[in-house]
C-alpha cells in the first residue's frame, strides 16, 4: 500500500473540492481504485460551513446550558442546533451525537479558521462525498473510494485517532461472524470497520495542526469496491444499542 499526501493551501471560504484535488500543485494524479481520505473540516469549509459566533443568537436553553457547562452561549446554541442527541457534559464540553457519531461539542471546531469563527460538520456528509466520487467517475473516468475523516479521542485513551464521518465507493464493514480464529473458535459477533481504520491512517498523516495536508491517497488496497450508495446505517448504530452509552447510563448499586 502507498500513502500519498496531497498538500493544499489553507482555505477560509467556499471552493470546489474536485478542482482543488485534481489541480493540486504537486501534479499528483488520481488513479483507479485509489482511496481518498479527506478531512471533514476541509470539506466543511468547501461547503461554507463556517460560522461567526457573534452572529449566532443564543436561545434561553442555550444560555442555561452554557452556564451549567461553562461554554460560550453562542457556541452552545450551535451545539444544540447541530446535535442529534445531547447526553451530558462537564466543564467546557458537552457530549453529543452528530450524524450518529459520538462527538464532543457536536464536532464544532475553532482551529484553523479565522478568530471568532467556528467550522461545523458537513451538513450531509454521505451525499457530499458520494457526489464527489461520482464527479471523479464522470469527469476523470476514475473509480475511487472516499473516506471523510475526523479526529477523535477514545474512552480512557490518550491522544486522537481517526474516525470515518462518512464513506463512499467501498464496503465499509467486513462481517467476520462465522469465521474461525487461529484456534478454530467460531467468531459470533466480530466485524471489522474498514472505514475507521482508513480514517486513522489519514489522520496520522494529516496531523492535527499546521501540516496543510487535508487529503491523503491510499493506493494498492485490497478492499471490496462498490457502486451502491453507502448510508449512515452502514457505519453507525443507535445510541440505545451502544455499549458505552448503555453501560455508563446504568447505575451500579452493588459495593465492590
Amino acid at each position: 500500500m502507498e500513502i500519498i499526501p496531497i498538500h493544499l493551501e489553507k482555505e477560509s471560504s467556499r471552493f470546489d473540492m474536485y478542482e482543488k484535488i485534481t489541480k493540486n500543485k504537486g501534479d499528483i494524479t488520481i488513479e483507479d481504485y485509489d482511496i481518498l481520505i479527506i478531512s471533514s473540516k476541509y470539506l466543511s469549509i468547501s461547503e461554507g460551513r463556517i460560522r461567526k459566533l457573534d452572529d449566532v443568537t443564543p436561545s434561553q436553553n442555550a444560555i442555561h446550558l452554557s452556564k451549567k457547562f461553562h461554554i460560550n452561549p453562542h457556541m452552545m446554541e450551535l451545539i444544540i442546533r447541530e446535535s442529534d442527541e445531547i447526553f451530558g457534559g462537564l466543564h467546557g464540553f458537552v457530549l453529543t451525537s452528530v450524524h450518529k457519531i459520538l462527538a464532543p461539542n457536536a464536532g464544532i471546531d475553532k482551529s484553523n479558521v479565522p478568530k471568532g469563527h467556528v467550522v461545523l460538520y458537513p451538513k450531509h456528509p454521505y451525499e457530499s462525498i458520494e457526489n464527489l466520487r461520482n464527479k471523479f467517475l464522470i469527469n476523470s473516468g476514475k473509480k475511487i473510494g472516499v473516506v471523510l475523516s475526523d479526529s477523535r479521542i477514545l474512552p480512557m485513551r490518550k491522544g486522537t485517532v481517526g474516525v470515518a464521518l462518512a464513506c463512499s465507493g467501498f464496503e465499509p464493514v467486513i462481517d467476520l461472524k462465522g469465521t474461525k480464529d487461529l484456534f478454530g473458535n467460531v467468531l459470533k459477533y466480530t466485524s471489522q470497520n474498514i472505514a475507521d481504520c482508513l480514517a486513522s491512517i489519514g489522520t496520522m498523516v494529516m496531523g492535527e495542526s499546521d501540516a496543510s495536508t487535508p487529503v491523503i491517497i491510499l493506493r494498492g488496497l485490497k478492499i471490496k469496491f462498490t457502486n451502491r450508495p453507502i448510508s449512515i446505517g452502514s457505519l453507525s448504530i443507535e445510541s440505545k444499542f451502544d455499549i458505552y452509552i448503555r453501560g455508563l447510563s446504568q447505575k451500579i448499586t452493588d459495593t465492590f
